[in-house]
């Protein structure tokens, strides 16, 4: 954790710029521990869409642009808020439940839990919520849209204090829909994803409204 943090801070922080070269040998070294757990941490980061591997050459630091975040989570909000708005009023009550379940079970797990465990549970909610539209032509551009972010919403789940906060405005969606407030779901959908733009693109340096 702590190799993974400092990685992620020196690319965060342009310390290690884009394109840097990551040798595992060179970092051991300078980081004072073995080769096993930067492996481990490159291999989080490239999970996070930090780092990307490059056959035959090795690990780099990879270039994130600001404007593909922000297009591609503006994006996500409008489609995010159409199926909320919609689900809001057609979801089953085995969906609610569900929903409620999950929203449960991600408050719980909020310290110690794995990334690819926070990333699948964040999925299921919104896969719910995009079903329970009933809108197959939205559900399909939502789902495109979701998967197109994957590197970003990985991004943004290991920001200090972001998994919580995506909690609490889960919970605000749920809040929404379980009263029948198409207009409050709608908004708080849209907002989430507004939320994890403005978190990744400051991250990233960008001081911007978005």
């Amino acid at each position: 954790d702590i190799v993974f943090e400092t990685l992620r801070d020196e690319i965060l922080s342009g310390k290690l710029p884009p394109a840097s070269a990551l040798n595992t040998l060179s970092l051991a070294k300078r980081l004072g521990v073995s080769r096993t757990p930067i492996r481990e941490a490159l291999n989080r980061l490239v999970a996070t869409g930090l780092v990307e591997n490059i056959a035959h050459r090795g690990s780099f630091v990879r270039k994130l642009s600001v404007d593909q975040v922000v297009e591609i989570y503006y994006i996500r909000a409008a489609l995010a808020g159409a199926c909320a708005r919609l689900a809001t009023r057609r979801i089953t009550d085995a969906q609610k439940k569900k929903l409620t379940a999950l929203c449960e079970k991600m408050e719980h797990d909020t310290s110690g839990v794995d990334l690819k465990a926070m990333l699948r549970h964040n999925f299921e909610f919104h896969d719910i919520i995009f079903k329970a539209a009933h809108a197959p032509s939205i559900e399909h551009l939502a789902l495109q849209y979701y998967h197109q972010s994957e590197q970003f919403r990985a991004l943004s789940l290991e920001l200090p204090g972001r998994f919580e906060e995506a909690c609490r405005e889960h919970r605000g969606i749920l809040r929404a829909i379980l009263a029948g407030d198409v207009e409050g779901a709608e908004r708080a959908s849209r907002e989430h994803q507004l939320n994890t733009a403005r978190r990744i693109a400051r991250s990233l340096g960008y001081q911007g409204e978005i």
